[in-house]
């Protein structure tokens, strides 16, 4: 296992060209875990849900939920398979986006449209992170864990305050990216494009 500490900052500017916000641990110096900007609301390490094995906080951690899920055999059955749960990557980040179906009518000798608004899309969700070797997973055994999620013909339930407070307890895959960061053979990004998923029992 390796025992590289990496800049998660860097890391996502160069796989995805954003940086996120990321603590710096000092063990030299006491902290109490409390920074303060006078604009900017900071969360302090009591509220964060999880820790990670570096000892920085998982403000919203994110989690697969086991179960049995759909995979196509070799033959092209649909075979009920057996799952654990499944937490991200702590270096992972989540994006949300629905539009609302709405149907635009023009309206002569007036301004504007009249808009019917019949429903709405599905969440559209962007998971980006970090396969990133820890001291009970590396890199690669993430990585293998997600291609086999990836494998699923079903939608998968999922846990996290980010995706309840959306009411969304089932997401779709649709698409996944594995892309390859220079010269870090422990550093594995991905990207998970998905969809929600609400069951029909749901809505009767």
């Amino acid at each position: 296992m390796s025992t590289y500490r990496p800049d998660i900052s860097q890391l996502f500017n160069a796989a995805f060209g954003v940086t996120p916000i990321t603590y710096k641990v000092d063990n030299q110096a006491p902290n109490n875990g409390l920074v303060n900007y006078q604009s900017i609301p900071v969360k302090t390490y009591e509220a964060a849900k999880k820790m990670s094995w570096m000892g920085t906080p998982i403000m919203f951690p994110m989690k697969f939920k086991g179960g049995y899920y759909n995979r196509y055999s070799k033959a092209g059955r649909l075979i009920a398979n057996p799952y654990q749960d499944f937490d991200l990557p702590p270096a992972t980040i989540v994006d949300f986006r629905r539009a609302k179906n709405i149907t635009k009518t023009n309206v002569l000798g007036s301004t504007g449209t009249v808009k019917e608004i019949y429903g709405f899309d599905d969440w559209q969700i962007r998971i980006r992170g970090l396969c990133l070797d820890t001291p009970n997973l590396s890199a690669i055994d993430q990585y293998k864990a997600l291609l086999r999620w990836e494998e699923i013909a079903d939608s998968i339930e999922v846990l996290g305050e980010l995706f309840l407070d959306k009411s969304i307890f089932s997401i779709t895959i649709e698409d996944i990216d594995f892309k390859q960061a220079q010269g870090k053979e422990n550093v594995i990004p991905f990207e998970i494009t998905a969809s929600s998923d609400e069951p029909l029992e749901f809505s009767v």
